[in-house]
Order: structure tokens, then C-alpha cells, then sequence
């Protein structure tokens, strides 16, 4: 970790990384090449593949994401039960912004919580929060043990003011 504080121009101080300037303008610039990199990396998919395609393949990301940072296991954890995935999630996404209405989880997002690009300003091309949909789906599929279906209302890097997830588990 001393290492990457270092190349982005940060300092450990009694292991605790202090941000310098020039490490957020090296942050900034890392930002700035990754939002031009997904817009052309997305625009070149929208090109070259049909859409079902592309949403499927971007939705599969999402799920590998779920995945790969062991929260389908969490997630697995709860054995069915929504309502304590619920209670679990609420102080991540705030006590208010998640909610069971029947067979359907509404949750909202006031920042972009994802790793990759949540930090980045400005908006990206709307496909790329297909993602989202497919973590989404992987998470809630874990918990309830079934498929789920899982619908981006809105979202902050398609220019909304807040992510709308409503996830139907019927």
C-alpha cells in the first residue's frame, strides 16, 4: 500500500496514507483517462454488438463483480431472509433509502457506490450502470435463493440526482 500512496504521490505517516496535491491531481488524471477509456470501450460495444448482447455481457460484469468480492456469500449467509439482508444493508445505503414493499426491495443510492467509477464526476454512457442491474441481481438472487429481477429507475452517472434500484423478488 506504501508503494501505490507513492506513485500516486501520497505519503504514509504512521500508516495512515496523507494525500498530497499532487496525488489528487494524479487521482484526477487517473479519473479523466478511465471515464474517456469506458465511454469508448462502451461506445465500440454499442457499434459492434446488438443490444440484448451488450446488455447481457455488461450485466454479467456486474454479477462477477458480486462475485469476485465475496458478497454473494454474505449474501447466501442470510439463508432467505430478506428482511435481515435489509436491516443489513441499511447503514450502507442509509436507514431511509432501503425498503420491502411485498415482493419488491426499493433502494435508493445518494452517491455512486461503485468501486470503479464512483468517484469519477460527470455522467457516462447510460449502459454502463447495466452493471449495477446485474450486481444487484446476483446479490438479491443469492439472498433469496432464486433468480431475481432487478430495474435501474434512475442513476447518478446517467445525470439523476440518485440511483432508484427496485428489485422484484416474485
Amino acid at each position: 500500500m506504501a508503494a501505490a500512496g507513492t506513485l500516486l504521490g501520497g505519503n504514509r505517516v504512521m500508516g495512515q496514507e496523507v494525500k498530497t496535491p499532487d496525488c489528487d491531481k494524479k487521482l484526477a488524471g487517473k479519473n479523466k483517462f478511465l471515464a474517456g477509456w469506458l465511454t469508448a470501450w462502451l461506445g465500440n460495444m454499442k457499434n459492434q454488438m446488438p443490444e440484448a448482447e451488450r446488455a447481457r455481457l455488461i450485466e454479467e460484469n456486474g454479477r462477477s463483480c458480486a462475485a469476485n468480492h465475496g458478497l454473494l456469500a454474505w449474501a447466501q449467509s442470510f439463508h432467505g431472509d430478506i428482511d435481515k439482508f435489509i436491516a443489513a444493508m441499511r447503514p450502507h445505503l442509509g436507514e431511509n433509502n432501503i425498503r420491502r414493499d411485498g415482493d419488491k426491495v426499493i433502494m435508493i443510492y445518494e452517491k455512486c457506490l461503485c468501486t470503479l467509477v464512483g468517484d469519477i464526476e460527470g455522467t457516462l454512457p447510460g449502459e454502463y450502470c447495466l452493471c449495477t442491474v446485474g450486481w444487484t441481481k446476483a446479490v438479491y438472487g443469492a439472498v433469496a435463493g432464486k433468480e431475481v429481477r432487478g430495474d435501474l429507475k434512475s442513476s447518478i452517472k446517467r445525470g439523476d440526482s440518485r440511483c432508484l434500484i427496485e428489485v422484484d423478488l416474485s
